[in-house]
């Protein structure tokens, strides 16, 4: 929830500027940084062939001088090698939001969510100059234009300064994921005239079926705290249901789903300082 609340807030103040908007990826970002712990690990498979041991000694292992992937350090040690370049180069932590990075002087804001990086500025010379300073370190993809970030499809309008957020894809793969992309569609996301109750002790539902409802909700709440804030009403309320999820939460959630479907471009737009659906 946190992250999506910064990037849209970032967003809105490039509509609202014209400011430059690029995105960057980091290859391999847990490699990068160095452990403070001592850790062991057993020889990786496809190695003990080249590493002589006898049965009588202990097995063999290796240590690591920098995280890898799977490893449960490796997260945090590669928050600690970023977080120590940006504020090695001038940037100022954000008390907000640990993840954004703002540097008051070049006037260049980056949000980083683990290795996708959203960099503004209000102009293409201040973010030239951090990505320059980022390929030198890591291993980077530019990404150009930022037109995706966590889902979150974004178009723009420069001459209108007009920007907009949608889900269309994210929906379209949860429709087809739950079953739900040939379904009738319906206008609205709930039905006013119904009250939602629990379902009595007796009427326990099935296991595969209530993961299968919880797997929904979440898919529809990810969708919900992106853009879809019409449906903020909605899932909060067939979600208070999971643990036991009866035939009428099961119609009420698949309402959802299938208003989804007609309303499916339906998003965010930012421009001239408003917000719009």
């Amino acid at each position: 929830m946190a992250k999506f609340n910064s990037l849209r807030s970032l967003l809105a103040l490039v509509s609202e500027n014209n400011w430059e908007l690029e995105g960057m990826d980091v290859k391999t970002a847990f490699l990068h940084s160095e452990l403070e712990e001592i850790v062991f690990m057993h020889i990786p498979e496809g190695l003990h062939g080249e590493v002589v041991s006898t049965s009588s000694e202990p097995p063999l292992v290796c240590q690591l001088k920098k995280s890898i992937y799977g490893l449960k350090q490796s997260p945090r040690a590669w928050y600690g090698k970023i977080n120590k370049f940006f504020i090695d180069h001038g940037f100022q932590r954000s008390e907000q939001d640990h993840t954004v990075y703002i540097h008051t002087i070049f006037s260049v804001i980056i949000l980083l969510y683990v290795d996708d990086l959203v960099i503004t500025s209000p102009t293409s010379n201040e973010i030239s100059w951090i990505q320059e300073l980022l390929k030198a370190e890591f291993e980077m993809t530019d990404l150009g234009p930022l037109t995706s970030f966590l889902g979150l499809e974004i178009r723009r309008n420069r001459s209108l300064r007009t920007l907009h957020l949608s889900q269309q894809r994210y929906i379209d793969t949860i429709l087809t994921r739950h079953g739900m992309s040939t379904a009738s569609t319906i206008n609205t996301p709930a039905d006013a005239h119904v009250r939602l109750v629990k379902s009595s002790p007796e009427q326990q539902a099935d296991p595969i079926n209530q993961q299968r409802y919880q797997s929904a909700v979440g898919s529809l709440m990810y969708a919900m705290i992106g853009t879809r804030l019409d449906i903020a009403f909605a899932v909060p309320s067939v979600s208070q249901f999971s643990s036991n999820p009866g035939p009428p939460h099961l119609t009420a959630m698949r309402r959802i789903f299938r208003y989804l479907a007609v309303t499916r471009t339906l998003g965010l737009t930012y421009g001239g300082g408003i917000c719009s659906g």
